[in-house]
């Protein structure tokens, strides 16, 4: 009854079409279902995704998992969050994501023993005062699996947009460091946008190190290259 008279007095708004919702989500159903998102009853791991394959090629987790590709909405929506901590975009990635991870659960239903969300490295999480995977990922993994803090970014690196694909590579060689025995466990490592995988290979060779036996790759979007 409370909800319901302070959604009455507060209306949310659809983010797409601005028409109003009786709920606290971002999106009203019908524009959740307009976006343009993967279908994982066609790819269960979208590494066996013919165009997704000829643009990561070199990908060393075993299975990915991503919503979209990188491009409005989802663009607008995650640069926002990421650079201006405008939190109100955080409600309908979430939706994006819950949408997503219960269609590639229903396709995959074996799930990993962990969930791990990338670090910040220590003075980047300083300056920027959040991390924006671990805000929206964390509460649309909670039905899945525990999340483990089991990974430290122990160099401070460049920021990734500034460099070419062999300088990522090369500036997060031995980025990560894992701080537990991953023997024989299958983890998911999560992060928002994958451009040219080289962040996520890193983490997953840190893992494979302290014997973890698949690493999973969870990103909200792929950059098309």
């Amino acid at each position: 009854m409370k909800q319901a008279v302070l959604n009455w007095l507060f209306p949310s708004y659809c983010m797409q079409c601005q028409n109003t919702i009786t709920t606290s989500l971002g999106l009203c159903d019908y524009c959740l279902e307009d976006l343009p998102l993967f279908d994982f009853s066609k790819h269960k791991n979208l590494l066996h995704r013919p165009d997704i394959v000829e643009m990561f090629p070199n990908c060393e987790f075993d299975k990915l998992f991503a919503c979209a590709f990188y491009q409005p909405p989802f663009e607008h929506w995650l640069k926002r969050l990421k650079f201006n901590n405008q939190i109100h975009y955080k409600k309908a990635l979430q939706q994006v994501i819950q949408k997503q991870l219960t269609q590639f659960f229903e396709q995959s239903p074996t799930l990993p023993d962990t969930f791990i969300i990338l670090p910040l490295h220590k003075s980047r999480f300083i300056t920027r005062g959040f991390n924006q995977v671990s805000q929206v990922w964390q509460p649309c993994l909670a039905n899945y699996a525990s999340v483990s803090n089991v990974l430290i970014r122990n160099k401070k690196t460049r920021a990734q947009s500034e460099l070419s694909k062999a300088k990522r590579i090369k500036n997060l060689k031995n980025a990560f460091i894992c701080t537990e025995d991953m023997g024989g466990k299958t983890v998911a490592i999560v992060d928002d946008v994958m451009t040219t995988g080289a962040t996520l290979n890193a983490a997953t060779s840190a893992l494979k190190q302290a014997g973890a036996k698949q690493v999973w790759a969870f990103t909200t979007c792929l950059t098309p290259i």
